[in-house]
């Protein structure tokens, strides 16, 4: 069985005075075998997307977390690699163990949100046939960053999350009973919720997740740009209690 590519994969379009190097440097930091590849605004530009007219239209809404999942899944399907979201701090090396499968994501919250994939850490080897049937939906879809509404005879912009992120990953898996992903406890990746939920149990915890893309000006509050790996690791295992 193929073995998932030892890589990180971060991608940040926009402006990149606020891109968060050293979250990503965390993850080098205490995984020091894996490669590390950010994709940025030059790579949105002069790679050949299969879905670029779906990130154009995601870019004109404002929706920039749209572009990076697209990117996401055309990366993984091409690379494989494991894919994590920009804003993740890494608090403890990844075991090889979690890499002996065909593919992984975690939970987005057991009690908040049970049964919802989250699709900020996924991990595959090239050529996965789940991320390629979501391709397949992107590629054939006539809009992904908005519908139309015929009553106000205008389209409207319809969240990310729902067309190219967590909704449509879980629907897909089951579509396809997908049984070869492993989908692992919201708390390795996700161990504190959007909505202030937090794990506290003794299990596995490789990263915090800050969601700043999901806060108004959250990157730009944050000032991670300002930031050493070292002490955005103490600060999260401060926060984390670990």
């Amino acid at each position: 069985m193929p073995r998932i590519p030892k890589v990180f994969h971060f991608i940040w379009v926009g402006d990149e005075r606020r891109r968060p190097d050293a979250c990503f440097e965390t993850w080098k930091l205490l995984n020091p075998e894996f490669a590390l590849r950010v994709w940025g605004n030059r790579e949105y530009n002069e790679y050949p997307w299969k879905t670029k007219r779906h990130m154009e239209a995601m870019w004109r809404t404002g929706q920039l977390f749209g572009v990076a999942d697209l990117m996401r899944w055309e990366i993984l399907f091409n690379e494989g690699g494991f894919a994590l979201d920009a804003d993740s701090i890494a608090l403890s090396p990844l075991p090889d163990w979690l890499f002996d499968c065909t593919a992984f994501a975690c939970w987005e919250n057991e009690l908040i949100s049970p049964g919802l994939i989250a699709n900020g850490y996924f991990a595959c080897y090239p050529g996965d046939p789940l991320v390629g049937r979501l391709l397949d939906k992107f590629v054939a879809a006539r809009h992904l960053a908005t519908r139309f509404i015929w009553y106000k005879l205008k389209h409207k912009p319809v969240a990310a999350w729902k067309t190219v992120g967590p909704r449509v990953v879980t629907e897909t898996v089951r579509e396809m009973r997908y049984s070869d992903l492993s989908v692992l406890p919201s708390h390795f990746f996700c161990p504190r919720h959007l909505s202030g939920q937090t794990y506290r149990g003794a299990g596995p915890v490789f990263c915090d997740q800050l969601f700043a893309s999901s806060r108004p000006n959250g990157y730009q509050q944050l000032q991670l740009e300002e930031a050493s790996a070292e002490s955005l690791i103490t600060m999260a295992r401060e926060r984390l209690g670990r």
